[in-house]
């Protein structure tokens, strides 16, 4: 179960970088509202802020350690990985002003199932 957590984790910073180079490829791709480009800015990197301390629980509660916390990363770049192959094109400009707050609500679920 955790490391569907990390699947969805990477999925959902996946689809915020996606969508980010997208914005800055194309010229009127962007955001209207200044408010959600922001937070679509900031939720990539903010992800990984969030599965980074997830990653640190996993390996901390199991019993190999670091192994546990890699596998854990490794899932996460799966996740990043099924993001590029799945596109929905209008639910992933949603999906990206949220990833901030969705990966800090996985990152508690992680926290409270190790």
């Amino acid at each position: 179960m955790v490391y569907f957590f990390g699947v969805l984790m990477g999925y959902f910073v996946g689809t915020n970088s996606v969508v980010e180079k997208q914005a800055q490829r194309l010229v009127g791709c962007g955001y209207s509202n200044k408010t959600v480009g922001l937070l679509s800015q900031l939720g990539g990197l903010g992800g990984w802020f969030c599965i980074l301390p997830a990653a640190y629980f996993v390996g901390s509660d199991y019993g190999n350690g670091f192994l546990e916390g890699f596998y854990f990363v490794l899932a996460v770049l799966g996740g990043a990985f099924i993001s590029g192959i799945l596109q929905i094109p209008g639910i992933n400009y949603l999906f990206s002003a949220l990833t901030i707050f969705i990966n800090i609500g996985l990152a508690i679920a992680v926290y409270s199932i190790t």
